[in-house]
């Protein structure tokens, strides 16, 4: 009999650790709770795989997801082989680890974390009761094993909720990237702007050969400036150090011109919806010229986007009726959400909404309104997230008619009835009720290769 009986099995394993320390855990913030240091007892016990690899790493509050998978994109086109580890999935656990866009099959999984388990147990034994691997850093060292195994050229790695104290990051990184800092999680990161950006800044560490940030506010551009500094590290920074030019949010995609030291980059399309997505895009661009040591050929770059997915980020699928999906959990951004909406003139638009009592729903829906004739509140089935309909509905009665349905597949089906042929459903919610919308609309999550596509216009390039 192997050592898990099935792969369920396998990824409930990875969870344990966790579950059983739990109730010895004091204190709410993760530099009182987290052990992550553990992780990187585990990658040293098996040789260490990841200081062999050439890493980028990401972490942020909004965007990590795309931006890892816009940077991979990028890496891809220049011949390489890339791994992508992200998380949490949407549908599938192997989501989270990727090479050129294939998720990894299950046997591998499995062949990975049996061979870890020993010293995980080892490890495990000799820990005290409050003291933890946290799931994603076994996840991660499962990806590290793998994509050695598989010679990758250049791997991609998003952080969880913070860094200083995120398991991920005790993978070694050569590059640091960070997206968009906001609040979010102040129960655990920290109560205000500036603690949360400490978490986050210590991505940066001595020894990286840069650092890549999109805009930040003054406050978590501080904690970022003053976190290069300690490390010596050199920081490039969004309207700073490089610049967009103009930004156009079209139903196909976003336009966008781009500024940096190396190169003027003009036309290039991203066929993700969203203002934010040109930042995105912007931030992985700069961060692939930097990992390579050369501006990109404008060619590439543009065949690189051109048939680039990712699913459930502001997802237009093309139906009847048609229908976003994307993962706004707060109002900043439900505005990008608002912004591709408002291309939608003169047809009837619907919401469906489920964001659970720890996120800013009441936002979302404010910032919707406008735009929306009709609202649907809903929830996810995931057990471990709490919706509190009644007071959501309540909310967005004052503002629009709303209907209230516990089950999202129903809430879509009349959302649908609603909108009518012509119109558009508009998806927007925590991570697991964009995953069931994605199941609904059997859109697929776990191969994102690219097929038929022009990435030979020059010689792979080494860094």
């Amino acid at each position: 009999m192997s050592l898990f009986e099935s792969f369920h099995d396998a990824i409930g394993y990875l969870f344990q650790s966790y579950n059983q320390a739990q109730p010895y855990r004091l204190g709410h913030y993760d530099k009182e709770t987290r052990t992550p240091q553990f992780t990187r007892k585990l990658l040293d016990s098996v040789g260490a795989p990841d200081r062999d690899q050439h890493n980028i790493k990401v972490t942020g509050s909004k965007g990590k997801g795309s931006t890892s998978r816009l940077i991979a994109r990028l890496l891809e086109a220049q011949g390489l082989k890339v791994g992508l580890f992200t998380s949490p999935h949407l549908v599938d656990f192997t989501e989270r680890i990727r090479i050129n866009g294939a998720a990894i099959a299950e046997d591998e999984w499995l062949k990975w974390q049996v061979y870890l388990y020993p010293w995980i147990e080892s490890i495990q034994g000799a820990m005290n009761p409050r003291e933890y691997f946290g799931p994603v850093g076994l996840v991660a060292c499962v990806a590290a094993l793998y994509f050695k195994d598989q010679g990758t050229d250049v791997n991609v790695f998003e952080l969880g909720r913070g860094a200083r104290f995120d398991d991920v990051n005790q993978l070694a990184g050569e590059f640091a990237v960070i997206t968009p800092i906001q609040l979010e999680h102040r129960e655990l990161l920290g109560p205000e702007l500036k603690d949360i950006a400490w978490n986050k800044a210590a991505i940066i560490e001595s020894g990286m050969k840069a650092a890549v940030t999109a805009k930040q506010g003054e406050i978590a551009l501080a904690e970022l400036e003053k976190e290069a500094e300690r490390q010596a590290v050199r920081l490039y920074a969004l309207e700073r150090d490089f610049s967009l030019g103009k930004v156009e949010v079209r139903l196909d995609g976003t336009l966008l011109d781009l500024m940096t030291k190396r190169a003027r980059y003009r036309q290039i399309e991203v066929p993700l919806l969203g203002r934010n997505q040109a930042e995105n895009a912007s931030v992985a661009i700069v961060a692939v010229e930097e990992w390579m040591g050369q501006a990109l050929d404008e060619r590439l770059v543009k065949s690189a986007f051109k048939c680039m997915t990712w699913p459930g980020r502001l997802q237009h699928l093309k139906r009847t009726p048609q229908v976003i999906i994307d993962g706004a959990i707060n109002r900043d951004s439900a505005a990008y959400l608002r912004e591709v909406v408002k291309l939608f003139p003169f047809i009837k638009k619907v919401l469906v909404v489920g964001v659970p009592v720890d996120k800013d729903g009441f936002g979302v829906i404010c910032e919707m309104a406008p735009e929306v004739e009709e609202i649907w509140v809903t929830q996810a089935q995931n057990p471990h997230l709490v919706f509190d309909l009644r007071e959501l509905e309540n909310a967005a009665h004052e503002l629009v008619p709303t209907n209230v349905c516990g089950d999202l597949a129903d809430a879509l089906r009349a959302a649908e009835v609603s909108a009518g042929d012509a119109g558009l459903v508009i998806v927007a919610g925590t991570q697991s009720l964009v995953a069931e919308a994605l199941q609904y609309y059997q859109v697929s999550t776990r191969d994102l290769q690219i097929v038929n596509s022009d990435t030979s216009i020059t010689e792979p390039p080494h860094s």
